[in-house]
């Protein structure tokens, strides 16, 4: 069904652009993408990786840190300025 909508979708773009050069189309995607997307933005979230593993339903905790979830740009720049806050307020509370 994601395949028929997008495809359709696509094709209702591509009449309302009248030849135009530059649109933009959905890619194709899966159940399966939107199940990595899920996994990724619970973690991004902050939610515990021990009740993403039960969510999904993985036996192996390797499963779900190594193959659905990512370290995004975003999540790495959060992570490492929360970071630079704790070193920084360490920093000042051992003088």
């Amino acid at each position: 069904m994601i395949r028929g909508i997008t495809r359709d979708c696509n094709e209702e773009i591509i009449v309302k652009s009248r030849g135009k050069a530059n649109v933009t189309l959905l890619p194709r995607f899966s159940c399966h993408s939107l199940r990595h997307t899920f996994a990724t933005r619970l973690c991004e979230s902050g939610v515990n990786i021990k009740v993403i593993q039960d969510v999904l339903g993985h036996a192996d905790f390797n499963t779900t840190m190594n193959v659905y979830t990512d370290a995004t740009k975003d999540l790495k720049q959060r992570e490492f300025k929360e970071f630079d806050r704790y070193i920084n307020k360490n920093e000042y509370s051992n003088r």
